[in-house]
């Protein structure tokens, strides 16, 4: 196997793609260590934290993408008929008095540990980089443009300051991909000086360097923008058929593919949405939510706090409904969501850290008594 077969194979694995015998093959793969001695390249980081990765992984039996949820047209009555349940959440003492109270009866028992800094970069000659294992420093570079990891966490591009001749683009730039697998999140600073976080199961398709009349990106997912000024060249950002347009701001894009609509929130400056339904404005503090299937804008006042909350390290459910709370939950965590025999109606409003393990979530979700929870592994089964 080549490396570049096995870069394939392994974004192949994280995207949840993999059949059995793909899994095996790659399994054996690293017991012969090939690779991994003879033609491993340091930019993908530290071999054996590599090859540890990916043996717990299959031994977790992890599927990134699979979430098994009940019928669309059910969960989207729960919204709207929705009697508001509010839990507050204070950790350590409530956390105690559950645990006193309930003692072995509470069903959920597994400690299923948060999302972290996770990504990996593709280049545009199709190189992978496995960015969470990868050193600090140089890790690529394109024409004029230095790729760096700055820190843990964080992806980095600007121009070679060596270089005296700063080269004028005049073709069309290379294309990087950043991908984020669930239980992952990341931030980037592109070439522009605009930065950008990503969470957990999206990702952003950019130049290296921008060049013509308009900066585009291509973003899956979610992702919290502080977009650079500059008047001359406006921001885009391209999200499941529906534009947003800037020039320099500050908002956050959630356009997951499950969820059928997107969902464009302003906290600082202007922004124009454009889909084949129409265009329309957003002042700071309203959302513009466009369905897929009711084409069309709607647009309301909103606590952008609590919408950017995630890139913060927390969950702030406000008046949510139960399928949607557990759709973020199976992000974040990584886990398989099952809901089984549910009638629930009501939804759910309150804040609480993204970095506790899931069963300090699921336990407060529990608190309510609308709702209960069975962990079988990294499958969550959902019950009232």
């Amino acid at each position: 196997m080549s490396k570049q077969d096995f870069i394939s194979l392994y974004e192949k694995f994280l995207s949840g793609q993999c059949t059995d015998e793909e899994k095996a093959l790659l399994e054996r793969y690293y017991d012969e260590i090939k690779l991994l001695n003879n033609d491993w390249d340091d930019t993908l980081g530290d071999k054996e934290q590599t090859r540890k990765l990916i043996l717990d992984k299959m031994a977790d039996d992890v599927d990134f993408q699979r979430i098994i949820t009940v019928s669309k047209r059910q969960s989207y009555t729960w919204i709207g008929y929705a009697a508001s349940i509010v839990f507050l959440f204070a950790i350590g003492f409530w956390g105690w008095h559950y645990v006193a109270k309930h003692g072995d009866k509470n069903q959920v028992v597994n400690n299923i540990r948060p999302g972290k800094n996770m990504a990996y970069l593709t280049l545009a000659n199709g190189k992978s980089i496995i960015l969470q294992y990868a050193k600090n420093g140089q890790i690529a570079g394109s024409g004029n443009i230095i790729i760096k990891k700055i820190k843990d966490g964080i992806l980095a591009y600007s121009q070679n300051n060596k270089n005296n001749n700063k080269q004028k683009i005049t073709a069309e730039p290379d294309s990087n991909l950043l991908t984020i697998p669930r239980g992952g999140i990341f931030q980037t600073i592109l070439a522009d000086g605009t930065k950008v976080w990503l969470n957990s199961a999206s990702s952003l398709k950019y130049p290296v360097a921008f060049a013509g009349t308009e900066r585009k990106v291509v973003l899956v997912g979610e992702a919290y923008f502080e977009v650079a000024k500059n008047k001359a060249m406006p921001f885009k950002v391209s999200v499941n058929g529906t534009d947003v347009r800037v020039l320099g701001t500050h908002f956050n894009v959630m356009g997951y593919p499950e969820d059928n609509q997107i969902a464009t929130t302003l906290l600082e400056g202007a922004v124009k949405l454009h889909s084949p339904a129409g265009n329309a404005l957003l002042a700071p503090g309203q959302r513009g939510t466009y369905g897929i299937h009711n084409a069309g804008f709607s647009i309301k006042d909103v606590n952008t706090a609590d919408v950017v909350a995630w890139k913060d390290g927390f969950f702030v459910f406000d008046n949510e409904s139960l399928y949607n709370i557990m759709l973020k939950i199976g992000r974040w965590y990584n886990v398989d969501i099952v809901f089984q025999h549910i009638t629930n109606q009501s939804s759910f409003g309150g804040t609480i850290s993204r970095y506790k393990n899931i069963d300090v979530v699921l336990k407060a979700l529990e608190a309510t008594g609308s709702v209960h929870f069975k962990i079988d592994g990294r499958r969550v089964v959902v019950m009232d």
